[in-house]
């Protein structure tokens, strides 16, 4: 008989075959051998009409061969990159504590890696804030590996959101889609520099569009299953057609590891955010509140039937929230004569908030409702 052994992933994989005593004839192995060759022809026959069936998984080198000229690897000098040490798992390798460097490296200052893509010809891009923060010089490789020095125009610390500018260089300018059009289940691909490994692709899933974790309009996201790693913030998250809809963020790491969650800031926020950062910098009023989805047990401990509007979770003490009277536990059902279906919603009306002064909130308080405005 014939046995098989998989390790766990990360592990090598041992094959062992086991023939019964003594050693098969002959005969008995022809015979194996045409049984193998029948089954083969059979799976052959049948595989390729499932594929047809059930459709092929697909190829995307031709929606990225557009897309990969207009992004570009961040490199911000002058701090120690915390993922600089890479550890190996695999069975019996040697685990080094540092990365060797090459002798003629040795006056060069550590650097964090990232990506980032084109805004305009002229050649203006966007990176993650916390990919050049606190670097003293930045430095950009495009994908027909110029580099040059760029320099940061302006960062929004909210958004996590920066806006280099690089002279000199031939920019290509991406396609932009529209985040709104993705739905859950959806292909989409991330781009990027994972560990310093150059111009690396993924691709997974979009899990949800309306992903709200933090404070005002900071956390409005695009959630995917795509495995990102180190090196991946800033660059783009693009469709299955190659237009980016997306800049990458962070992911989600739980007690044993990443959870599988990435999340991505939506292409038009990312371009509002850069518009504002090149005219001069953001202005947003701050509400200084957290929010999240109203659960099905908060909407019935509330009163509600429906768990709709933003759950009120934290409030800071100087913020334009608690001074319009906005408490813990408020239901947010309203901002400004607009509905508001949940956390994420609030989000988007928070991201285009410019005047504090008489702004209105409709919340739901111990059973009733309740006007709220800032005078």
């Amino acid at each position: 008989m014939t046995g098989i052994k998989v390790q766990p992933m990360g592990a090598s994989i041992e094959w062992s075959m086991y023939w019964p005593s003594p050693v098969p004839s002959l005969k008995t192995c022809n015979t194996v051998a045409t049984v193998a060759a029948m089954c083969l022809r059979f799976a052959a026959l049948i595989f390729p009409a499932q594929a047809a069936a059930h459709g092929e998984m697909p190829g995307f080198s031709s929606a990225l061969r557009g897309a990969l000229p207009s992004i570009v690897s961040v490199y911000g000098e002058g701090r120690e990159d915390p993922h600089d040490v890479i550890e190996f798992e695999n069975q019996g390798a040697r685990r080094p504590q540092r990365l060797e460097r090459s002798p003629w490296r040795a006056d060069i200052s550590p650097a964090t890696i990232g990506a980032g893509f084109f805004l305009d010809a002229q050649g203006a891009f966007v990176t993650a804030a916390h990919v050049v923060a606190g670097s003293h010089r930045v430095l950009v490789k495009t994908a027909d590996l110029q580099v040059a020095v760029a320099e940061i125009v302006g960062t929004d610390e909210d958004t996590d959101i920066a806006v280099l500018r690089v002279r000199g260089l031939v920019s290509a300018v991406p396609a932009f889609g529209r985040p709104a059009a993705s739905r859950p289940g959806d292909w989409v691909l991330a781009v990027g520099e994972p560990f310093g490994l150059q111009r690396s692709v993924v691709a997974g899933i979009v899990s949800g569009r309306t992903r709200h974790l933090a404070e005002d309009a900071e956390g409005f996201f695009i959630q995917s299953d795509i495995a990102m790693n180190p090196g991946n913030s800033g660059g783009p998250l693009l469709n299955a057609s190659g237009a980016i809809i997306g800049m990458n963020l962070r992911t989600v790491v739980g007690p044993y590891g990443t959870a599988g969650v990435s999340l991505s800031i939506p292409i038009d926020i990312v371009l509002q955010i850069a518009e504002e950062i090149r005219q001069g910098g953001t202005r947003r009023p701050r509400l200084g509140a957290t929010f999240e989805d109203v659960s099905p047990s908060a909407a019935l401990a509330a009163g509600r039937r429906y768990a709709s509007g933003a759950f009120v979770t934290g409030l800071r003490d100087a913020g334009l929230g608690r001074a319009m009277g906005l408490r813990l536990g408020d239901i947010v059902i309203g901002m400004n004569g607009q509905p508001i279906e949940d956390s994420a919603d609030l989000a988007r009306w928070l991201l285009a908030w410019r005047e504090a002064r008489g702004t209105r909130l409709v919340v739901w308080r111990e059973g009733a409702y309740l006007a709220l405005r800032l005078p």
